[in-house]
């Protein structure tokens, strides 16, 4: 009796460290099959943006993507890798698109019952039962997408985005006569769809002091806003609360920033020459004239009465800095345009650049990746889009700023306001806008 008592006494401890080891292993094959299922995923979405890109939003039918009528999505299944991995993708035909994929991994065999099931009496015999089929293990994911236009919400930088002196943030339409007067920002049909967006986590990523926001402020993982005084939210929000509106703060910023590319090989574009020409209903001798194509120039100061002044689709690549100072400013007639490349920083002060078109798509700015500086604080108001992402990007002008603005980090001060164009977003790809798994 003592040596069956003692027999089974042991058996019983063999059978409990057996299912503990079993146990510790089906967490860890668990772990890292779910683990797995995110590249599957990623795959998929992947397939989806190609699709998209490639074929359009009306015309999502292209390249095996089947449409289902019951839930109005066209969707697509294949195979990933060697494992028995795949993914199974819909698209939603909305503008713009939205896509929810579902990524599945093979569970590993073998690793989760030990032989002879859970029973004491079945691990102590050790019978063996057939291998079953592979079971799947699967996490789905919803995508939002938005244009990547000249930059999402109006303000997008890597790092800190700081509001002081009781900055201003929101937006209109200029292509919208409801939300803009003949295409210009009107106080009045203001729209509260401004987004700060920053990559930065962790504290102070956005920083409001007394600013306000007529829209929403979204950071990197973990990231925070340091709030202040300040207000964010719509239009109804803002008239009478401080702090941030429910549903207007998110923490998934994940924006990709490329790298500018010189627009031609310098040396190879026309040397702008002076002229006189009609400038605001006056014959002015201008210091530079730049019609249609390609021009170069090393360092520019627009400064003393010196004007600069574009009448066609001109393209400037200033291999040094620019800057603008007193009487001196840039003036871009009606009907033309300007893509400003600069390699060096950045400085407008004084008249500025007037954009006498009044659209922000008339007049680009593009900081090179040796752009580490770009500071307006001119008189004139700045309607344009800045895409600098290796520059600190500050603005203080008293007229305001009307655009899209993209840096490496981004300062508001001295009571400014910026308003973002909506009308900038429907241009460029679509791309990634929310990741949310469901």
């Amino acid at each position: 009796m003592v040596s069956l008592l003692t027999a089974w006494i042991i058996g019983i401890a063999l059978v409990s460290y057996l299912t503990l080891v079993a146990n510790q292993n089906r967490r860890t094959f668990h772990s890292q099959t779910w683990n797995t299922c995110v590249p599957v995923v990623e795959a998929g979405i992947e397939e989806a943006l190609t699709q998209i890109h490639s074929a359009g939003v009306a015309n999502l039918g292209a390249n095996q993507w089947a449409y289902n009528a019951t839930d109005g999505q066209y969707h697509k299944t294949r195979t990933v890798g060697n494992e028995g991995g795949y993914f199974e993708c819909g698209i939603q035909p909305v503008d713009p698109p939205v896509i929810v994929c579902t990524g599945y991994a093979v569970g590993p065999g073998n690793t989760g019952t030990p032989m002879g099931g859970n029973t004491a009496f079945g691990m102590i015999l050790g019978t063996v039962s057939a291998p079953s089929a592979p079971r799947y293990i699967s996490r789905t994911v919803r995508v939002t997408t938005i244009k990547q236009g000249s930059g999402m919400g109006g303000l997008n930088a890597k790092g800190h985005i700081v509001f002081s002196g009781g900055g201003n943030f929101d937006s209109f339409d200029s292509s919208d006569p409801n939300a803009s007067t003949n295409g210009k920002y009107d106080p009045a049909k203001r729209k509260a769809n401004a987004i700060a967006m920053t990559n930065l986590g962790g504290g102070g990523a956005i920083s409001m002091g007394n600013g306000t926001i007529f829209g929403s402020v979204t950071t990197g993982n973990d990231g925070h806003v340091a709030i202040g005084g300040g207000v964010v939210g719509d239009t109804a929000w803002n008239a009478s609360n401080n702090g941030i509106q429910p549903g207007h703060e998110r923490h998934d910023a994940n924006l990709e920033f490329d790298d500018v590319a010189e627009p031609f090989l310098y040396g190879s574009g026309m040397t702008p020459v002076s002229g006189v020409n009609l400038l605001n209903g006056v014959l002015t001798t201008n210091s530079w004239v730049l019609g249609s194509g390609n021009y170069q120039l090393g360092s520019v100061t627009v400064s003393g009465g010196r004007t600069m002044l574009v009448t066609g689709d001109a393209t400037l690549y200033v291999n040094g800095n620019f800057s603008t100072s007193g009487s001196g400013g840039v003036y871009i007639a009606p009907g033309a345009s300007l893509k400003l490349y600069i390699a060096g920083t950045g400085s407008f002060s004084g008249n500025g650049i007037v954009n006498q078109t009044g659209l922000a798509k008339n007049l680009s700015i593009y900081g090179l990746n040796t752009c580490s500086t770009f500071a307006y604080s001119g008189s004139s108001e700045f309607i344009g889009t800045v895409y600098a992402p290796h520059a600190a990007f500050k603005f203080s002008g008293s007229a305001g700023a009307f655009g899209t603005f993209t840096g490496d980090s981004i300062t508001i001060s001295g009571g400014a306001h910026i308003a973002y164009d909506e009308d900038l977003k429907d241009e460029g790809d679509y791309v990634m806008k929310s990741w949310d798994e469901i």
